[in-house]
C-alpha cells in the first residue's frame, strides 16, 4: 500500500460515525456471526467478562496469533473501558479490512 492510499484510507476512517458503531450485548448476539473481543487488561478481563469473549491484550493487538484468531467473516464487537481506545481499535481494524466492526456499549 502506498502512502497516498494509506492517507486516503485514514481520511475515510475519520469519516466513520463512531456513534453508529455502538452496540449492546442483546443486539450483538442478534447478529448472525459475531465475536466479542475484549481488549481490556487481563486483570479486568479475569474479574468479569462476557461469556465467550476472546481476550486480546491491547499491546499484542497485531500479533500473529491474534490476527489468526479473528475471523474477517465475523462481526467483531470491541470491548474496552476507554471509548477513545475502543475507537482507535475499531478504526485500525477497519483499515485492516475487517468489514463489520462494532464497539460494545
Amino acid at each position: 500500500m502506498g502512502q497516498l492510499e494509506l492517507l486516503n484510507d485514514l481520511i475515510d476512517v475519520n469519516k466513520i460515525d463512531f456513534a453508529a458503531l455502538l452496540i449492546n450485548e442483546k443486539d450483538a448476539k442478534a447478529l448472525k456471526n459475531y465475536t466479542f473481543v475484549d481488549f481490556r487488561d487481563k486483570s479486568k478481563y479475569d474479574k468479569g467478562h462476557i461469556k465467550g469473549a476472546n481476550h486480546v491484550d491491547y499491546a499484542n493487538m497485531f500479533s500473529k496469533p491474534m490476527m489468526e484468531e479473528l475471523n474477517k467473516s465475523n462481526s467483531l464487537i470491541i470491548i474496552h473501558d476507554e471509548p477513545a481506545v475502543a475507537g482507535v481499535i475499531a478504526a485500525t481494524l477497519k483499515l485492516m479490512d475487517y468489514p463489520d466492526i462494532y464497539i460494545f456499549n
